[in-house]
């Protein structure tokens, strides 16, 4: 079950079969309980991604989902930078993974609310996790990490201090993520571009 079905998934798949078997046992054969459990496997599904190029500059896709922001902006910890959105959706697959190798120098988890991601708040009141990284040639990245409406709880996995690319941080069911990249990134995406997780974004200059 493990190459097939995300961990996060294991515990809400198990409960529905108990609870479908005992009511198939002791009842009678429940179709709702059954479309619940395909439901779970189709939520929780975790397909293997691979990655599209081996170049130690390239920077891929960390989940399935829709480019919903490309753009300039200013922060504290990087100065200028380019900021790359993407928001998965339901019917996408929901392992998200280290877009490129890094070395992580602070991990900041956000503890919050799990509100629908199109209000205006979400973004400062929903679960959140802010990871701030070093890459190759001395570059300093961060990642913005949001927990979605249908997201219980925003977990990542054991974290070590050196990630490879591709290498699975956690789980997401329609969440979000930012990348915080140099300025000078050559960036090979669109907006609105529908991604999946090991594809190509763009490169570090």
């Amino acid at each position: 079950m493990k190459d097939f079905i995300a961990k996060d998934g294991y515990l809400s798949l198990i409960i529905l079969s108990l609870i479908f078997i005992f009511v198939w046992i002791f009842y009678s054969f429940s179709i709702l309980l059954l479309a619940l459990i395909v439901i779970c496997i189709f939520l929780f599904r975790a397909p293997k991604r691979e990655l599209v190029c081996s170049d130690e500059k390239a920077i891929f896709a960390p989940m399935d989902g829709r480019v919903t922001k490309i753009e300039n902006i200013h922060h504290k910890d990087l100065g200028e930078c380019v900021e790359i959105a993407i928001k998965n959706a339901l019917y996408d697959a929901g392992n998200f993974n280290t877009p490129f190798a890094m070395s992580i120098i602070d991990i900041r988890l956000r503890h919050g609310l799990f509100l629908c991601s199109e209000l205006k708040s979400a973004k400062m009141m929903n679960e959140r996790a802010f990871i701030l990284a070093k890459v190759k040639e001395n570059k300093t990245i961060a990642l913005r990490i949001y927990a979605g409406s249908f997201d219980r709880k925003l977990k990542l996995d054991n974290i070590s201090h050196d990630l490879k690319a591709g290498d699975r941080m956690g789980f997401l069911i329609n969440g979000s993520i930012s990348l915080l990249l140099p300025k000078d990134t050559r960036i090979h995406i669109g907006l609105n571009d529908e991604i999946k997780a090991g594809s190509l974004l763009g490169y570090f200059a």
